[in-house]
């Protein structure tokens, strides 16, 4: 058991990363949703993206998100008849599985009760022009009946590469960060977490866990979790929302307050060698999933 705040970060590090279990559950339901998907709709690619494909997914709790492209003489102008659609097909398809339902932007199939066991599949339309760094662009579900810009390959590069700078700690930062907002129940989106914690990851020499949590929680409180302008595409206006609603924004903020506050404590208790209490402090961020102090 960790003795230091830095070992008991990279001991939950390895309790956040998926396990062999998982990887294989997010794996077994693939080619039967992909086959179905192909004769209903005629889809011509069929991919995974979200955490699982940035390798910033958290055990038990993320989904595995897929990206449908469907022919556009196939979609429906709102995109929630279109989800609606993609919905009764894989009820069609796994009839037994309970609770399969439109969560925008995707469908939800929870085949299991948690992490890799659920699937979200998001119907696409792809363009046919490229961004300007030369990624596949779509238009998918925006949660309200239109469609909304994505780039879900620019995502991963524009992670990656600040990962890869920073000697690959961004990627942990991210995931210390969504263990947070999962096990204290943070009405906060996971993109905007990733997004938010990568820009500010971008502007640093190197990372420090503990340190730049603090500063990740802070600066995102001083912010208000106002809508971020995407730092991928500085030039055109698209942002990425913090929150489905105000009420979510309002819980968000109350419950990051607290946390920055514990962090802060956690930080001041290290600094002056009480790392037990220190310890205690993580503790509570984590909603007692960090690791237990033990004297070396």
């Amino acid at each position: 058991m960790p003795s230091t705040i830095d070992a008991a970060f990279n001991a939950f590090l390895g309790q956040l990363r998926a396990t062999p279990a998982e990887s294989a559950a997010a794996a077994s339901h693939r080619a039967s949703i992909e086959a179905k998907l192909e004769a209903t709709f005629g889809i011509t690619s069929f991919f995974r993206t979200g955490s699982f494909g940035a390798g910033t997914n958290i055990v038990t709790y993320s989904d595995v998100d897929y990206f449908a492209v469907i022919p556009t003489s196939k979609l429906k102008s709102r995109s929630d008849l279109t989800l609606a659609e993609v919905a009764e097909a894989l009820r069609e398809r796994f009839p037994t599985t309970a609770g399969i339902r439109v969560d925008s932007p995707g469908v939800r199939v929870p085949f299991g009760l948690e992490g890799a066991h659920a699937a979200e599949i998001v119907p696409v339309d792809e363009m046919t022009w490229r961004t300007k760094l030369g990624f596949r662009a779509f238009d998918i579900p925006d949660g309200n009946g239109g469609w909304m810009f994505s780039a879900p390959d620019s995502h991963g590069a524009y992670v990656g590469d600040i990962d890869a700078r920073l000697d690959y700690r961004v990627k942990p930062l991210i995931r210390f960060v969504k263990a947070w907002k999962f096990m204290r129940n943070v009405p906060i989106r996971s993109f905007y977490l990733e997004i938010r914690t990568a820009k500010y990851a971008g502007a640093e020499k190197s990372i420090i866990y503990d340190i730049d949590l603090l500063r990740v929680f802070r600066e995102m409180l001083a912010e208000g979790l106002q809508d971020l302008p995407d730092p991928r595409f500085p030039d055109d206006p698209y942002v990425v929302k913090a929150c489905r609603t105000e009420l979510h924004r309002a819980e968000a903020l109350s419950k990051l307050a607290r946390t920055a506050e514990w962090a802060a404590e956690a930080w001041e208790h290290k600094q002056a060698g009480r790392i037990r209490q220190a310890f205690e402090r993580w503790s509570l961020v984590f909603d007692g999933a960090f690791p237990p102090f033990t004297i070396a």
